[in-house]
């Protein structure tokens, strides 16, 4: 795994159980199952762990019949089931591999006694603090009277485009870079909303992943 929307523990904890648990809403009994499929060390030594997700969910959804010559609409609830892959470090973060995935942020914390909330990044100081970095893609918009809204993407915007005086009125919400880090090349992608991906080197495994996320993102969490 080397991508996903990253979550922000508030809590101690050192270790994740596996378990199964099952609720109920609007008299309808949903499973909710949490599995850690292995534990492992980071490069610099941290422990980690890495499992899947899974949760009922109630959905309504719109049934059509038609009885008598007349259309009829009714609104019904579903049972649909949400999946997710997480990794994370035990009491500082947890990423799960989409949006659609943040419901395992609840049962991780649920199972740890904690909190854990969806990320918001600062990419205007992440920006600044690779200013030697090759800016690939940037998503920007305006914060004063002079703000643009927009994206950009190109093999290297600073030649390309006057990055520093668009953003001299206007904030990032998406930003891609290319730059070194730990002695490989890395080109990778990042969103206000939590979401960050490593697109090479492409033997990036989890245990990288996630030093890279501890590293190089983590102090850029608002």
């Amino acid at each position: 795994m080397k991508a996903g929307v990253l979550g922000i523990v508030d809590g101690t904890f050192d270790v994740v159980d596996s378990y199964t648990e099952t609720v109920t809403a609007a008299e309808q009994e949903l499973d909710r199952c949490l599995e850690i499929d292995r534990v492992f060390s980071l490069p610099t030594g941290e422990m980690a762990f890495a499992g899947r997700a899974a949760a009922d969910t109630l959905t309504d959804r719109a049934t059509t019949t038609i009885e008598d010559g007349e259309i009829h609409v009714t609104e019904r609830a579903r049972t649909e089931t949400k999946y997710t892959e997480f990794v994370g470090v035990p009491g500082e973060f947890v990423a799960v591999d989409s949006s659609d995935g943040t419901f395992a942020f609840d049962l991780v914390a649920a199972e740890t006694d904690t909190r854990i909330e969806r990320a918001t990044l600062d990419l205007d100081g992440f920006f600044a603090a690779h200013e030697s970095a090759t800016p690939w893609k940037a998503g920007f918009y305006g914060t004063g009277e002079n703000g643009m809204n927009g994206v950009l993407h190109g093999a290297d915007l600073r030649t390309s485009h006057d990055v520093d005086d668009i953003l001299a009125n206007s904030s990032l919400n998406q930003v891609g870079l290319s730059y070194r880090y730990d002695g490989t090349d890395v080109k990778m992608t990042a969103a206000r909303s939590g979401y960050v991906e490593v697109y090479r080197p492409s033997e990036f495994d989890s245990g990288q992943y996630l030093a890279y996320l501890r590293e190089e993102v983590l102090p850029h969490v608002r």
